[in-house]
């Protein structure tokens, strides 16, 4: 009997060291798998991030263009609006003389009545 105990206890020592190797291999499972999660959430991270910075770089970009859009937009408007003054003064006085001389025609015209 003495072998079937000595049988018997290396097959209780195999159970227990394959036992212990399966706990092992699980645990190194965890860590790696616990690994790779951080890893993949790292990147994640570091990929939003990176994102975001594209993001307010564009944004930034479009409103810099808008700026000089709407300041392009606004000397545009000033000189026509200098134009538009510089037109009136030179042309003005003539206009309003050459419609008085006109309406002075009509009114004269008609005998003096007023119309």
């Amino acid at each position: 009997m003495s072998a079937l105990q000595e049988v018997l206890a290396v097959l209780l020592g195999a159970e227990s060291e394959a036992n212990h190797l399966i706990e092992e291999g699980r645990d190194e499972a965890d860590r790696i798998s616990k690994s790779i999660r951080e890893e993949f959430s790292q990147e994640r991270e570091h990929r939003l991030r990176a994102a975001r910075e594209q993001a307010k770089a564009i944004v930034e970009s479009a409103r810099s263009s808008a700026d000089v859009e709407s300041a392009q937009i606004l000397s545009m408007a000033q000189q026509e609006a200098a134009a538009l003054t510089r037109r009136f003064e030179e042309n003005g006085r003539g206009v309003v003389k050459t419609l008085a001389a006109e309406i002075a025609s009509q009114y004269l015209a008609r005998g003096g009545e007023a119309g």
